[in-house]
């Protein structure tokens, strides 16, 4: 962190007891010197009536070079000498300092104008109900505990084999994401042996809409991977991601496209980075679904194990040409264990990608409506939830630990 920031100054400035006392150190340095305090004005190339008020601390507007040329000739740190004359300002002037500096801080980390659409954030204009809002979500007391926390997740997530995100929004959806996982730090240990032998038992679920998506989740955490949900931000535009929080597997899926079959592709997706990918997370912290990727996570192959775990290739080819005969469908998705409008989504995925044709509109009185589904995986909510208060919920649904049998 930058020591000159203000955030780290006026924190100084509140925290320190035991201030320097410039008039004491420039008294013992003439006395060494043996010259006149005059002489020491000259040495310093100011006058008395510059120099005074910064050693006793009583300056109001101090000069930049002013303080540079006096911390040069006493030979002190100059942003201890900064912090004293900070520590001796008016109060009005330290209430501008911090409102500057909520400014800067929220200018720096955050899209104030989406965050405010999205409920998160009550006003675009007061930088101090601003600063409350955001240290409320994330359950901070302090700018500076925010700050603290930040460094040390972007050296987590954002390494040089990762690139900062340009989008705010992203960033903040992405480090949500993280510190709820943090915060959940599931007990049970991981075993890749166990989420291959829950991975088969999955599909059922998909045709109870209410619970069935908990169910998995709650399975899944009984065996170290932590699966969560939170509503899509604005231009975030990703549909779930994986990260490796304390050395096990987590995942974050979204309401993009609200769409449920999309959902649970999702986490078929992701688990298969988990399968497969588990040790390039671990070296670079987490993946994003849809990112470009330096460590070349194949994601062509994860969306062809969702889709083929689903509803494979053979099955599509035989059931295209009825895709419209209702009873058929029904059939053929009973028969395999997955809800019907698997078949569709199958249908329109191959019509898009393999021919061209835009069938995303088709058959939507066939897809539940998703919010029965991720109600229950009480999915993170911007305008209403805390970080603490979310991880919380979580941790207590799924240690109920229904497994998947």
């Amino acid at each position: 962190m930058n020591d000159f920031s203000i955030s780290n100054l006026l924190q100084e400035s509140f925290r320190t007891k035991d201030f320097i006392n410039p008039r004491e150190v420039f008294e013992k340095k003439i006395e060494e010197l043996n010259i006149s305090e005059n002489q020491a004005f000259n040495l310093i190339g100011l006058d008395k009536n510059s120099v005074n008020p910064i050693l006793d601390g009583s300056i109001k507007h101090p000069n930049l070079f002013n303080v540079l040329k006096i911390s040069d000739f006493l030979n002190i740190n100059l942003k201890d000498l900064i912090v004293f004359l900070i520590a001796n300002q008016q109060s009005d002037k330290i209430k501008k300092l911090e409102t500057s500096n909520d400014f800067q801080f929220i200018e720096k980390n955050f899209d104030i104008d989406r965050l405010s659409k999205v409920g998160l954030i009550n006003s675009k204009s007061d930088s101090s109900e601003i600063k409350k809002n955001l240290l409320d979500f994330f359950g901070f007391e302090s700018i500076r505990e925010y700050e603290d926390y930040a460094s040390k997740l972007n050296m987590i997530l954002y390494s040089s084999t990762k690139r900062n995100f340009a989008d705010k929004m992203r960033y903040f959806s992405i480090s949500s994401a993280y510190m709820i996982f943090e915060r959940i730090s599931n007990p049970n240990s991981y075993n890749r042996n166990n989420l291959k032998e829950i991975v088969p038992k999955i599909k059922p679920y998909t045709q109870d809409i209410e619970k069935g998506l908990l169910t998995v989740c709650q399975a899944l955490y009984s065996i170290g991977v932590t699966v969560c949900f939170q509503r899509q931000l604005t231009t975030s535009q990703f549909r779930g991601a994986t990260f490796a929080v304390n050395r096990k597997p987590c995942i974050v899926l979204t309401d993009l496209n609200q769409n449920y079959a999309t959902i649970w592709y999702a986490l078929l997706h992701e688990l298969y980075h988990v399968l497969f990918d588990f040790e390039s997370i671990l070296s670079q912290g987490y993946h994003l679904t849809g990112e470009p990727d330096l460590l070349l996570i194949n994601e062509k192959n994860a969306d062809d194990f969702a889709q083929e775990f689903f509803f494979d290739s053979n099955l599509l080819r035989f059931i295209k040409p009825h895709i419209n005969n209702e009873l058929m469908v029904n059939q053929i998705a009973k028969k395999n264990n997955i809800h019907k409008c698997f078949v569709y989504r199958a249908f329109q995925i191959d019509m898009y990608y393999n021919h061209n044709k835009n069938y995303w509109k088709a058959y939507r009185q066939h897809f539940p409506e998703i919010d029965e589904t991720v109600k229950r995986l009480s999915p993170l909510v911007w305008e209403t939830d805390s970080i603490p208060q979310k991880a919380k919920i979580i941790k207590e649904i799924f240690e109920l630990n229904k497994i998947v049998e």
